[in-house]
């Protein structure tokens, strides 16, 4: 599986960045290889715009997910019509971060967790939004006690008390006693290492209506991310492809979209006309359009 994590440097070691559109680099990582492509973030002086370009790159590379800090509306919308699933309120080290995408320790985001132009003028320092476990030192809780020493308890960590937060299922709060962590396992409760690494084990601490949710939880989320392959696997083999639609009804041919269109597929017959020969979907006449006429769908195209 090919996915992105914006990044602060070009390497494994150097932090996740908050910013999705103004992050100084996009790791392209295959997680069974961990192949990496660093890609310096050429986006990230533009005025406007910043995150529709950043989406869009995504789709060209054939990423299946993005990992970030942030995300703000306008990439968000790409990648929702492109089939990539996005991953809010990571943070620490990227290698850290990929291998708790790899033990299905987070879930995509349902909608944008940032405003527009987010981090435009500054680079925040530590936003993590909730519902996502932190990176850090292993056994150690990060945030509100999200339990980085994993074990088995959908996330038990080193903190004292319970449930301050969501992460996957249970897997947020404050932990739950001392922890029954084993290193780097995952918040869901998954043990790191041994014969049943990625599945639960019943140590008896949990009554078997709390293990039953558990998995049921987890069966969920996986069967998620089967139908998104599956989904992107198809626009692949048939040739279909993302670009911009004009809704005639609510366009008033104004020509607005006309100046935003970085490649000049559009143009104004009394109504806008896309060049879908031209068009990328890059979703940025979207943002402009003062009536809400273009929409970006997937279209089929002959090989």
């Amino acid at each position: 599986m090919k996915i992105a994590v914006t990044s602060t440097g070009p390497s494994l070691d150097d932090n996740v960045e908050a910013r999705f559109g103004r992050c100084p680099y996009f790791l392209i990582i295959d997680t069974d290889t961990m192949q990496l492509e660093a890609i310096e973030n050429s986006n990230i002086a533009l005025g406007g715009g910043a995150g529709i370009q950043s989406a869009q790159l995504m789709s060209e590379k054939g990423v299946t997910t993005v990992l970030t800090g942030n995300c703000g509306p306008n990439a968000f919308s790409v990648f929702g019509q492109t089939g990539i699933q996005v991953i809010v309120g990571v943070s620490g080290p990227v290698r850290n971060a990929v291998e708790q995408f790899k033990a299905s320790a987070f879930s995509s985001a349902s909608e944008p967790s940032v405003a527009s132009h987010f981090g435009v003028s500054a680079t925040p320092a530590g936003v993590t939004p909730a519902g996502q476990p932190t990176t850090g030192p292993l056994g150690q809780g990060g945030g509100m006690g999200l339990g980085m020493g994993g074990g088995r308890g959908m996330g038990r960590g080193m903190g004292g008390g319970r449930g301050m937060g969501q992460g996957m299922g249970r897997g947020g709060g404050m932990g739950r006693g001392m922890g029954r962590g084993m290193g780097m396992a995952s918040s869901m409760g998954m043990p790191s290492t041994g014969p049943a690494a990625g599945f639960l084990e019943d140590d008896g601490s949990q009554n078997p209506d709390q293990e039953l949710a558990e998995l049921k939880q987890q069966a969920e989320m996986l069967e998620q991310q089967k139908q998104q392959l599956n989904q992107r696997i198809t626009n692949l083999e048939s040739g279909r492809r993302a670009v911009a639609v004009v809704d005639s009804e609510k366009c008033t041919g104004c020509g607005i979209c006309i100046d935003v269109c970085p490649v000049g597929a559009i143009e104004v017959r009394e109504k806008a006309v896309i060049n879908y020969e031209i068009c990328t979907g890059c979703a940025a006449c979207i943002t402009e359009c003062p009536n809400k006429a273009i929409i970006i769908t997937q279209k089929e195209f002959s090989k």
